[in-house]
């Protein structure tokens, strides 16, 4: 009877570290595919970090070429107005109030309700997005720390890294031909998706498109593309050196 026992027991705890490994691989492929499918936002956000500074409102605006305004703005008088539209949506700034005491050369105000109820939207949308990226970035950060000890976990962050950089390469390679040459369809779509309503279709007159023309845009989604391309060779690279250097960890323990 003892003997009976025994071995049952020991089968039945073969089958409960199996059916522990089994949970546990399944564990690592998820967290593995929650970090990959992260890295292309969190990209993104960082270059469009990059890019809601002064300079690049300067540059573009200052570009050869760049379309002038059409009912009557100054090169300064435009700059002057296109800083203050990317103040109101920075984190930390008085926000639309800018918006709201802006004004023409006339004294008339430079934002109407519209265009002010869409800058609201985006502050809206930035602050999540820079938000929800802190968040991340700390809790990889530490599941990286916390995982480092434990053989099957450490490679958890790197991998997750690395398939999330090369699958945000190849999404960039499928979109690039949309981002050439079917830009408007694109723009569309977006401002469809991440806002509600219609206050972000305008008039040639209305001040936010003369002060951001399309072209303005087309510039910045390609050098937002070209930023991310960068980051995600960059994060691939460290991905493969950091999992090499777990592996060259491991077999110096054996």
């Amino acid at each position: 009877m003892i003997r009976v026992l025994g071995l049952g027991s020991a089968g039945g705890l073969e089958g409960v570290v199996g059916v522990s490994s089994r949970r546990s691989s399944i564990a690592v492929a998820i967290v593995v595919g929650l970090i990959a499918v992260t890295v292309p936002s969190l990209l993104v956000v960082n270059a469009v970090r990059v890019l809601a500074n002064d300079w690049f409102v300067r540059y573009e605006l200052g570009l050869d070429g760049f379309p002038s305004d059409r009912y009557g703005f100054t090169g300064s008088e435009r700059v002057e107005l296109a800083l203050t539209g990317l103040r109101s949506i920075e984190p930390g700034s008085e926000g639309i109030v800018l918006l709201e005491r802006a004004a023409l050369p006339d004294g008339s105000r430079a934002f109407n309700g519209r265009e002010l109820r869409h800058m609201a939207d985006v502050r809206r949308l930035l602050g999540n997005a820079l938000n929800v990226q802190l968040a991340v970035l700390v809790l990889v950060l530490a599941l990286a720390l916390a995982s480092s000890r434990s053989t099957r976990w450490r490679r958890v962050v790197p991998r997750g890294l690395l398939i999330g950089s090369l699958g945000t390469l190849g999404i960039l390679a499928a979109a690039f031909p949309v981002v050439l040459l079917g830009f408007d369809g694109l723009f569309l779509r977006f401002h469809e998706v991440f806002f509600a309503g219609d206050t972000w279709r305008f008039s040639t007159t209305d001040t936010l498109l003369r002060l951001y023309p399309e072209v303005f845009w087309q510039h910045a989604a390609r050098l937002v593309s070209a930023i991310v391309v960068l980051q995600a060779i960059a994060a691939a690279l460290v991905a493969r050196w950091w999992l090499y250097k777990i592996r060259s960890v491991s077999r110096s323990t054996l």
